[in-house]
C-alpha cells in the first residue's frame, strides 16, 4: 500500500502483537483485554475485514504466530496466564459466528508467563518453541498431524540452569529460515540474564552453537533475517538499554574467510596479486602442475651449468688471451642459472604457502567451530527501551518498536553503517 491506513480494531485495551499471515492478506492482533481478533483483506475495497473476535485466554494475551500455509489456517498465541493456545479456521462455518476459529487443548507445561512464541519453518515438521519466564524453551509438536488435537513436548533447552520466575523477565525466541544452511537453529534471548545464545536441534536435542557477546541490559527481543544467499546469518537483538545491535553469524565456519571479490568468493588471505602475476605471464604445458618439485628445479639448474661450462671450454680453445672474457661469461653464466633457479622456484612456493595457508586456514576454522561478530550497535534517539524487531522477508530492513510510541526502519548503507530511512509515530498516525 502507498497509503497509510487505520484498522478500527476495537480492542478494550493495550495491544501488545500483530502478525501478518505468509501472504500478508490475513491479520491478527491481541492485546490486554484477552482477545484475538482476526482481519481479512478486501482486494476489492482495500479495506480490512474482522473475521473473528476470539476471547483466548484468561490473562493478557502478548503474543500471536503463524504457521506456514501448507500446514493450514493455524494461528498460535501465548499469554501472562501460562498457557500457549493454538486455534485453527473452520471455514465451513460463518465469519463472526464465534465458532469460526476452534481452539484446541492447551499447552500448560509452563510453570510462569509464557512471552514467546514461533513456529518452526516450514520445511521441518509442524512444531512451535514457546519460551517463558521459567527459564526454558520448549519445542512442541501435534501427536496428529491432520487433527493436530494433542501437542506434546518433544525437547526443551533449560536456557536458566536453577530455573526463573516471572520477576527475571521474558524470554524470546527466533527461528534461523534458512533450509540451506544448517537447519533446525534458532536464538533465545534472556532478559534478566542478559545473553543471546544460538541452539541446533540435533537428534531430538537441542545443542549450544554459540553465544552472543554479554550484554549490560536487558534483552527485550531478538529475530533471525532470511539468509537470501548469503554467506553468513544476520541476528537483531532488542534491549532495554535503548540499543538495537546486528550479528554476523557463520554456522559454517569454513564460509567465515569469504568475501565477494567481483563475482568471486575469495579467502581472506588469498594472493590476488600473486595469481594475476602468474597469469599474464605466458607458461607451458610443464609450468601448469603446481606440484613442481624442488628437484626438477635443481636438475634443470645442473643442465644450466653444464651448457655454460661447455661454453667456457670452447672459449678456452680460441686462443690465450680470450682468459678475461671466460672470466666473465662464467659469472654471467652462474648468476643467470642462479637467477633462474630463484625466480622459477618462486613460483611454486607461493603457490605451495598459500595452498599450506589455506589448509592451514580450513583447520583453524574447523577447529573453532560456528563463529558470530558484532557488526552495528544501533543507539535510537531518544534512549528508550526497545520492545520489539523484525526483519522483512529479505532481510534487508529491519523494523523497531519502542517505548516511546515510534516505529523506526533501519537500512544499510553502501559503507556497511545502518541508517534509519522512516520514523512513523503513534501520535501522528
Amino acid at each position: 500500500m502507498d497509503q497509510d491506513q487505520s484498522i478500527p480494531v476495537n480492542h478494550d485495551d493495550f495491544i501488545h502483537d500483530i502478525a501478518y499471515n505468509f501472504y500478508g492478506t490475513r491479520l491478527a492482533t491481541c492485546g490486554s483485554d484477552r482477545c484475538i481478533k482476526i482481519w481479512d483483506w478486501n482486494r476489492q475495497t482495500g479495506l480490512w475485514i474482522l473475521n473473528e473476535s476470539i476471547s483466548a485466554h484468561d490473562s493478557s494475551v502478548v503474543r500471536l504466530s503463524w504457521a506456514h500455509p501448507e500446514f493450514g489456517q493455524v494461528l498460535a498465541s501465548c499469554s501472562l496466564d501460562c498457557t500457549v493456545r493454538i486455534w485453527v479456521e473452520q471455514e465451513t462455518n460463518l465469519k463472526n459466528s464465534g465458532t469460526r476459529w476452534r481452539g484446541l487443548t492447551p499447552l500448560t507445561d509452563s510453570k510462569a508467563a509464557v512471552h514467546s512464541i514461533a513456529f518452526a519453518p516450514e520445511y521441518t515438521s509442524l512444531s512451535i518453541a514457546t519460551a517463558s519466564s521459567d527459564g526454558k524453551v520448549r519445542l512442541y509438536s501435534p501427536t496428529d498431524s491432520v487433527r493436530l488435537e494433542n501437542w506434546t513436548v518433544n525437547c526443551f533447552i533449560d536456557f536458566v540452569p536453577g530455573g526463573a520466575t516471572d520477576a527475571d523477565g521474558p524470554l524470546s525466541v527466533s527461528w534461523c529460515k534458512s533450509r540451506f544452511s544448517s537447519p533446525h537453529m534458532l536464538v533465545v534471548g534472556g532478559s534478566r540474564h542478559k545473553n543471546v545464545k544460538i541452539f541446533q536441534l540435533l537428534n531430538n536435542a537441542f545443542v549450544e552453537l554459540a553465544e552472543l557477546a554479554q550484554y549490560d541490559s536487558h534483552v527485550l527481543d531478538v529475530d533471525w533475517a532470511p539468509t537470501m544467499g548469503r554467506s553468513y546469518h544476520l541476528i537483531a537483538t532488542a534491549c532495554a538499554d535503548g540499543h538495537i545491535r546486528i550479528y554476523k553469524f557463520w554456522s559454517d565456519p569454513e564460509l567465515a574467510g569469504t568475501r565477494l571479490t567481483g563475482s568471486l568468493f575469495v579467502r581472506d588471505g588469498d594472493d590476488d596479486d600473486g595469481d594475476e602475476e602468474a597469469r599474464d605471464q605466458p607458461r607451458d604445458d610443464a609450468s601448469d602442475d603446481d606440484s613442481i618439485s624442488d628437484d626438477s628445479i635443481s636438475d634443470d639448474d645442473d643442465d644450466d651449468d653444464s651448457d655454460d661450462s661447455d661454453a667456457s671450454v670452447s672459449g678456452g680453445g680460441g686462443g690465450g688471451g680470450g682468459g678475461d672474457d671466460e672470466g666473465d661469461a662464467e659469472s654471467e653464466g652462474s648468476d643467470a642459472a642462479a637467477t633462474g633457479s630463484v625466480f622459477g622456484g618462486t613460483a611454486g612456493q607461493k603457490r605451495r604457502a598459500r595452498a599450506t595457508a589455506a589448509a592451514a586456514a580450513a583447520a583453524a576454522a574447523t577447529a573453532a567451530g560456528p563463529r558470530s561478530e558484532l557488526v552495528s550497535d544501533i543507539s535510537v534517539q531518544p534512549s528508550v527501551p526497545i520492545r520489539r524487531i523484525r526483519w522483512n522477508s529479505t532481510g534487508t530492513l529491519l523494523v523497531s518498536s519502542s517505548d516511546d510510541g515510534v516505529v523506526r526502519m533501519w537500512r544499510m548503507t553502501p559503507s556497511g553503517t545502518w541508517r534509519e530511512m522512516a520514523a512513523v509515530s503513534a501520535e501522528s498516525a
